[in-house]
């Protein structure tokens, strides 16, 4: 049998991962507008519990493709895309109370929340971290979490919708651009950064498939150190394993592509005598998930320190190529 190129492989990796999970992220982030305006419309309770609901739903397709920060997420050397999608992406940094002001400063303001105020707005004061803050919390003192409290924050005080049109505007705006960078044009080079990522090297030099594991490693340690050994995210959602879940299911099935009519890394690393080092892959990813989904945290993290040294050593050995680097966590 002969094996696919290297080019076939990373398109069938785009074509069958990431274009899909970007695409399913962006059409969440519309969704949560969509939501965001009928709730607006005419408050209640169960606009908020749908408005939450799509919270969980639009994170864990974010979660789903976080790991890909290159390309359209990383389009800017001081702020990139990503950091106004996860503000904590780039130090690790707890942005919380940052949003809450300027919630508060903005409520309390007489300018218009329109379009031009929130493109005004720095990378900590918005995306997922902003949205989750506006449907679960109240802005008053205190930041009540109980659903009661947060509707009546909204029946009371009607600029608050504003502020969440504004933010859910924003998200969706963002997603569509990296949408439109994977699958129809980036920056300037008249092609879609899927096709990009077929061709031999990209613009820096590097190949495709080196890029995409130093991405997926840099992430992955993210979650260990900022997170697991930092400071916990979606904690007002109580949405933090399943994102880790979230980030798992597509990280695996990026690497294995389980489909007949795809070929992928994992494959290519047991059709050329790595069956061992698949295995051990495939034995972490495992072990990950378990510890995710019984929330045990130390667990986690030795799990995903695993799955880091598989990313540094095992596959990128097994394909043959050279990762290059001094690794860091990706700040």
């Amino acid at each position: 049998m002969e094996l696919p190129t290297g080019a076939e492989i990373m398109r069938d990796t785009v074509e069958t991962s990431i274009v899909p999970g970007v695409q399913a992220f962006s059409a969440e982030a519309n969704a949560m507008l969509s939501d965001a305006e009928a709730f607006c419309g005419a408050p209640t309770a169960e606009g908020l519990g749908q408005l939450q609901t799509r919270w969980l739903s639009l994170s864990e397709a974010w979660n789903g493709i976080a790991a890909y920060n290159f390309g359209p997420l990383d389009d800017d050397v001081i702020v990139p895309k990503i950091i106004f999608v996860e503000s904590m992406r780039q130090r690790g940094t707890d942005y919380t109370q940052t949003v809450r002001d300027g919630i508060v400063r903005g409520l309390g303001s007489d300018e218009t929340l329109d379009v031009a105020y929130f493109d005004r707005q720095t990378f900590d004061e918005v995306g997922m971290l902003a949205l989750e803050v506006l449907v679960f919390e109240d802005s008053r003192e205190g930041n009540s979490t109980d659903p009661a409290d947060v509707l009546a924050d909204y029946v009371g005080s009607p600029r608050k919708c504003d502020f969440l049109r504004g933010v859910a505007g924003l998200l969706a705006a963002d997603a569509a651009e990296v949408e439109f960078g994977w699958t129809t044009e980036f920056d300037g080079s008249a092609e879609p950064f899927a096709e990009t990522m077929t061709k031999p090297t990209l613009d820096d030099g590097s190949e495709p498939v080196v890029a995409l594991l130093i991405a997926l490693q840099q992430h992955v340690d993210y979650i260990k150190v900022r997170k697991l050994e930092g400071i916990l995210d979606a904690r007002l959602s109580g949405h933090f394993y399943p994102n880790v879940l979230a980030t798992l299911d597509s990280m695996e099935t990026l690497l294995a592509q389980p489909s007949e009519d795809s070929f992928g890394l994992l494959e290519r690393m047991e059709a050329t005598g790595n069956t061992a080092e698949v295995e051990l892959v495939s034995d972490n990813f495992a072990a990950a998930r378990a510890a995710a989904m019984a929330q045990e945290r130390e667990t986690l993290a030795a799990a995903l320190g695993r799955l880091d040294g598989n990313l540094k050593r095992e596959i990128p050995d097994a394909l043959g190529v050279d990762l290059g680097l001094t690794f860091t966590d990706g700040d």
